[in-house]
């Protein structure tokens, strides 16, 4: 997580489970529900998409 408390890799999953049903695919399952190997994967691709917004 950084320092203001968000946790880019949430944030990137959240970004694009939103595209999902425009792709026609089932919707992904919340954050939550994710194994912890998981939430790493998606920690490590936030970061080596670099900062957002």
């Amino acid at each position: 997580m950084t320092t203001d408390g968000q946790d880019p890799g949430k944030e990137l999953y959240e970004e694009r489970a939103k595209l999902l049903p425009g792709l026609w695919m089932p919707d992904a399952l919340p954050w939550e529900s994710l194994s912890e190997e998981a939430k790493e994967r998606w920690r490590r691709t936030a970061a080596q998409d670099g900062p957002r917004g």
